[in-house]
């Protein structure tokens, strides 16, 4: 149930016009929450299964435009749910999971991109954006969020 509502949160943009920043910033936050939340309700695996299905729907959705990106965003999202899962009780667990995510997936779409001799493509440049202060943002505000959402569940859906 998780995974299909974290998918229709990230069809809002679909139906809705929503500017460009504000759609990455709140969609992204959306997201992230969603990732925290079936990490800590349903487990590794079923987080892992939507960390994997979201770039793909986001590039069906037109959000990602290189299809070369959509393992570095798979992979960013599966880092980003294996270090908020180790530091899921600490403060390190706010910051430092998007933070990380975000160098890697920088670093590795800057490798992808130069590997297919892309880099020098504006639109791929620009998409590299969206992997560094957006990734950071959205992902404090997720987790923040997610935090929230699951201390305000009754006990019996912890």
């Amino acid at each position: 149930m998780l995974i299909g509502l974290t998918l229709v949160l990230q069809a809002i943009r679909v139906f809705f016009p929503i500017p460009p920043q504000v759609n990455a910033y709140l969609i992204g936050t959306l997201i992230h929450m969603m990732m925290v939340v079936s990490l800590v309700m349903n487990g590794m695996t079923t987080a892992i299964v939507l960390a994997l299905i979201l770039p793909l729907t986001a590039f069906v959705q037109g959000q990602v435009l290189f299809p070369i990106f959509i393992p570095v965003i798979m992979f960013g999202n599966i880092l980003f749910l294996l270090l908020v899962n180790r530091w899921r009780e600490n403060k390190k667990g706010i910051f430092l999971p998007p933070l990380i995510k975000a160098i890697c997936m920088c670093w590795l779409g800057w490798y992808a991109l130069v590997l297919i001799k892309w880099n020098g493509v504006p639109q791929a440049r620009w998409m590299m954006g969206a992997f560094s202060t957006p990734q950071v943002v959205t992902g404090i505000l997720g987790i923040l969020l997610a935090r929230r959402l699951i201390k305000a569940l009754p006990r019996e859906y912890k």
